[in-house]
């Protein structure tokens, strides 16, 4: 997509200008801005980003005699042939918006909607800065047609050193365009993960943000998303599947929010945060920090989309005005209450794209960091992948605290979270009970594949002794229970898995249930044992694969372990490399029922 050559220096350690060579145009991405399902109304949005001299000669090469051409401009509708056999013009067009502009580069959006049918749809459209490139997208039928979503996070890669045993993105990224022409995806449900090297002293982190400073910084993420949004697979995803966006801190800094003030608050850091704010905001959400809220967006970039008319998927920002003392503020819980109970009754299912996930394993840090220390110690790398697991609580100092931030202040079953994780639970388990929707999660940002859940003790009391030989309840039970909220964890659809130590160690910790709130349990759940489709390997709890997810919703009447179950469960597939850089594939497939009165 865009008309040209993806670089052969996709994954550099530092980007600017000059890593995009002769490169004038990006694009074309598609995205999904909301289907209302009371009226049918689905609205799509497409961002081409091209310099003016390029702009201005694509329009002239693509005007056929007429009047000039001043304005990109976006046609489409459904595509049939023409009469004498060629392809008929695109009956629908729309006029582009110029959303910003940046040094000489030219943000252009386009805005469209259509109305669902009872009927799958194949949308067609066109840009005439992009002269003889159609793309084509798909949609669900109204009535009766489910919903195809692909989820993934972690898109990139820690260290050049990764590139050759991974064969980078594009494994998986052919598998999940594999799937997509086998039965088409209606939506990309993506939770990126960039990397951006950290401010390395406190003495650096007082430094003015200078002009030069920003230049850099601006140039750094521009280029960045241009060259990573362009790469094989990937960049033809993001031209023919709409996408729902939300970030994390590797889109931001390494740790965002969860420094203390007189490092989050410095100005090197507060100027990095605006410029991946802005490019965040072009690029993944098609808007500006002017125009967010006019475009639908709250509490920072939170949204809340129908798919179809039983599911609903909500994505709270977490970076939005992160602390260390929280992860999302009260505000955002207020709204997220409001906008719930708002959704049609038809809602069945509440899917929560949450990056990090609520539900994972807790070590004790004092066993594992001595059964760990011949592996970790002085290896830079082999720390930061157990600081992605969640493990590392003492590591290398920086700023007087440890090193990986992220890990050390960002899981929910950090000191400075837990009480915020319990209310939260506490919060969906009364709406689920209340409108009668079940709620997953939905998660990435650990490098490895997952399942967990919550789900009522039965009246067991006390301490953790008191559920930790409790049987799983069968499946028919969970229906019932609205405290049945299933973790689903999907990391990393481009990065490297963790050393097997590390997972080894998580998973001997995940064994046994956890009570939390005095009423609540949480478990970790091997995937084979709980997946109703599912392969002959080993069983675990944790697969140290790199991975994405196919989420569906069931249409049909589906067989429970206790029988015959109603329709209307969400199935979550998880799409694991069996051997890393082979793209070879297999797959749990996990069924969510809705919950029985």
């Amino acid at each position: 997509p865009g008309g040209f050559d993806v670089p052969p220096d996709a994954f550099l350690p530092h980007y600017s200008l000059a890593s995009l060579g002769t490169r004038a145009v990006a694009g074309p991405f598609l995205k999904l801005v909301s289907y209302d399902p009371a009226t049918g109304i689905y609205r799509w949005s497409v961002l081409v980003i091209c310099t003016r001299a390029a702009e201005q000669k694509l329009l002239a090469a693509n005007n056929s005699g007429g009047a000039p051409v001043l304005t990109p401009k976006l046609t489409w509708g459904e595509l049939r042939a023409s009469g004498g056999g060629g392809m008929a013009a695109l009956p629908n067009s729309t006029e582009g918006e110029l959303l910003h502009w940046w040094r000489d580069w030219r943000f252009w959006r386009f805005r469209a909607e259509t109305t669902l049918r009872d009927v799958p749809q194949r949308l067609t459209y066109a840009l005439n800065v992009l002269p003889s490139a159609r793309f084509t997208f798909h949609l669900p039928s109204r009535s009766a047609g489910a919903w195809r979503w692909a989820f993934h996070s972690c898109n990139g890669l820690d260290s050049l050193d990764n590139v050759p045993k991974s064969n980078g993105l594009q494994p998986l990224w052919q598998d999940v365009l594999a799937r997509h022409a086998e039965a088409p995806l209606h939506v990309l449900l993506k939770g990126w993960d960039q990397t951006l090297s950290q401010v390395e002293t406190a003495a650096k982190a007082a430094l003015p943000f200078t002009p030069e400073m920003k230049d850099e910084v601006e140039e750094y993420f521009f280029a960045h998303y241009v060259l990573h949004f362009s790469q094989p697979y990937l960049g033809a995803a993001l031209a023919t599947i709409p996408s729902v966006n939300i970030w994390d801190d590797h889109d931001i800094v390494d740790g965002w929010g969860s420094y203390p003030p007189l490092i989050q608050n410095a100005p090197v850091m507060q100027g990095l945060f605006a410029a991946a704010h802005l490019f965040y905001l072009l690029f993944q959400q098609h808007t500006t920090p002017l125009k967010a809220v006019e475009d639908g967006f709250w509490c920072g970039s939170s949204q809340l989309h129908c798919f179809g008319s039983r599911t609903a998927v909500l994505l709270p920002d977490s970076r939005y005005r992160r602390t260390i003392e929280q992860v999302h503020p009260p505000e955002l819980y207020v709204e997220v209450e409001r906008r719930l109970r708002a959704l049609p009754a038809s809602v069945s299912h509440v899917v929560v794209v949450q990056a990090i996930p609520v539900l994972y394993p807790k070590l004790d840090v004092l066993k594992e960091l001595t059964k760990l220390s011949k592996e970790a110690t002085d290896n830079d790398l082999v720390a930061k992948l157990i600081g992605k697991t969640g493990i590392i609580r003492k590591i290398p100092m920086r700023f007087g605290q440890v090193e990986v931030l992220d890990d050390l202040l960002d899981h929910w079953d950090s000191r400075q979270h837990a009480a915020e994780r319990d209310t939260y639970i506490r919060l969906m388990q009364g709406l689920s009970a209340e409108r009668g929707f079940r709620v997953s999660f939905l998660s990435g940002d650990v490098h490895c594949a997952g399942y967990g859940m919550f789900h009522d003790s039965g009246g067991r009391h006390g301490g953790d002794e008191a559920v930790e030989h409790m049987r799983l309840p069968k499946g028919e039970a969970l229906a019932r229970d609205p405290k049945f909220m299933p973790q689903i964890i999907s990391s990393a659809i481009t990065n490297v898995p963790p050393p097997a130590f590390v997972l080894d160690a998580l998973r001997e910790e995940a064994e046994e249930p956890r009570l939390l709130m005095g009423d609540t349990v949480a478990r970790m759940v091997a995937l084979r044992r709980h997946a109703v489709v599912g392969t002959a390997d080993d069983d675990t709890l944790l697969v140290g694969e790199r991975n994405w997810c196919l989420g569906i919703t069931d249409t049909l009447k589906h067989l429970m372990d206790d029988g015959v179950g109603p329709s209307g469960a969400l199935h979550f597939t998880l799409r694991c490399e069996k051997k890393l850089g082979t793209g070879k594939m297999h797959a749990f497939t996990l069924e969510v029922p809705p919950l029985q009165r």
